[in-house]
């Protein structure tokens, strides 16, 4: 079942898609009858497109699942309602994400199913150095409510906009009304092919390179403790 709404509304019901694979002859012993999996529409780990999910992340969490043959059913939200899922018990786990101390407290990272490559990316004409004084007389922002925007508050950066998605950062970057964006590599050269532009348009610097993984409910892992063993050696079996 899809359903697509206005932009409004989908900030009201967060639900924008839902996909469901069951294959009962085929049921993992170390899991339960179906897992349920949150994510973002965040591409190209996960995106909605042509009628169904997919993207990097997805397609390697569907590979790992069906080499276990496990039953699952993948929710698409917005991040923040992802992760208290998983926090609040409804669902099982959640990706594509980066390890955190807050989130190592309800739930346990897998072994890394993408590599995050995050990218400080400078506006036009603005020099590409950082540096303890250019935190604070530049204009920085990344996506609103990502770890990287909360990131860039608790170390003292000059925090200005509230982002929605990296279209959005992009376009305030072009425009100059941030000087400077955090986002992920792959993340942000899509944006730069949909707004057809170059992909040196902007100078960029590395800040740091993260594995992600899948992030399972401690709740959950304590039920089933062969669950996330049996998903650590099937990601193995899909890499490449």
């Amino acid at each position: 079942m899809v359903r697509m709404m206005p932009y409004f509304t989908f900030c009201l019901t967060i639900l924008i898609g839902l996909f469901t694979v069951a294959n009962a002859s085929a049921q993992s012993t170390f899991g339960p009858a179906r897992l349920h999996l949150t994510t973002q529409d965040w591409p190209p780990y996960q995106d909605y497109k042509h009628g169904q999910m997919q993207g990097l992340a997805l397609d390697k969490v569907k590979c790992a699942l069906s080499h276990m043959g496990q039953p699952y059913q993948i929710t698409m939200t917005v991040w923040s309602d992802a992760q208290l899922r998983v926090q609040s018990g409804t669902q099982h786990g959640f990706f594509v994400a980066t390890q955190t101390a807050e989130r190592d407290e309800y739930a346990t990272l897998s072994e890394p199913i993408a590599q995050q490559e995050l990218r400080w990316y400078f506006g036009p004409g603005v020099e590409p150095k950082m540096d303890e004084l250019t935190k604070v007389n530049l204009k920085f922002s990344a996506k609103f409510g990502s770890n990287k925007w909360f990131w860039l508050k608790r170390n003292g950066f000059n925090v200005v906009k509230q982002p929605r998605d990296a279209k959005v950062l992009l376009k305030l970057l072009k425009q100059r009304e941030i000087d400077v964006a955090l986002e992920d590599e792959k993340v942000f050269s899509g944006e730069l092919i949909e707004a057809s532009l170059p992909h040196d348009f902007f100078q960029s610097q590395l800040m740091d390179t993260k594995p992600m993984g899948v992030y399972f409910s401690k709740r959950f892992l304590k039920k089933y403790s062969g669950f996330l063993s049996a998903f650590n050696a099937a990601i193995l079996k899909c890499e490449g």
